[in-house]
């Protein structure tokens, strides 16, 4: 939604096709109430679809067609289960700290040690979400 609107505030065509995501995710908070049936979900893939279609004669909004072809399904999964949200701001303030480390530690200069860096950063902050102790995890883990 915030690269949407980014695009949005430079074209007045891609301004358009905004108003109309905005109005389908809020159908979306609506439809996540309950999960919905297969015809509701298959409903509004196909506003999303008819959206990237408006957008694909539109020079300037290459860049947003893609990011959302990208996506592919995975914008719907959180009508398939009820625990997943419909946006991903948890997700992405959690891995802002994350991102940040990262570049500030030295053994980042490589894929080898950046694998290293992304599974460990992963791990201990999925103990902390879970609660568990993360010196006591890594004294299990280290045995």
């Amino acid at each position: 939604m915030r690269e949407f609107r980014e695009y949005a505030e430079e074209n007045e065509e891609i301004s358009t096709q905004h108003k109309r995501i905005k109005l389908l995710y809020e159908q979306l908070k609506k439809l996540k109430i309950k999960l919905p049936n297969k015809k509701k979900i298959a409903k509004v893939k196909w506003q999303l679809q008819d959206i990237v279609t408006c957008l694909k004669t539109i020079k300037t909004a290459k860049g947003l067609v893609t990011l959302i072809e990208n996506g592919g399904n995975d914008w719907f999964t959180a009508l398939y289960y009820k625990d997943v949200p419909l946006e991903n701001n948890l997700a992405e303030r959690e891995l802002r700290p994350v991102v940040l480390l990262r570049k500030v530690i030295g053994c980042y200069r490589n894929e080898k040690g950046k694998r290293w860096i992304d599974i460990v950063l992963s791990v201990l902050h999925t103990w902390k979400l879970q609660g568990k102790n993360l010196f006591q995890q890594l004294n299990k883990v280290s045995s």
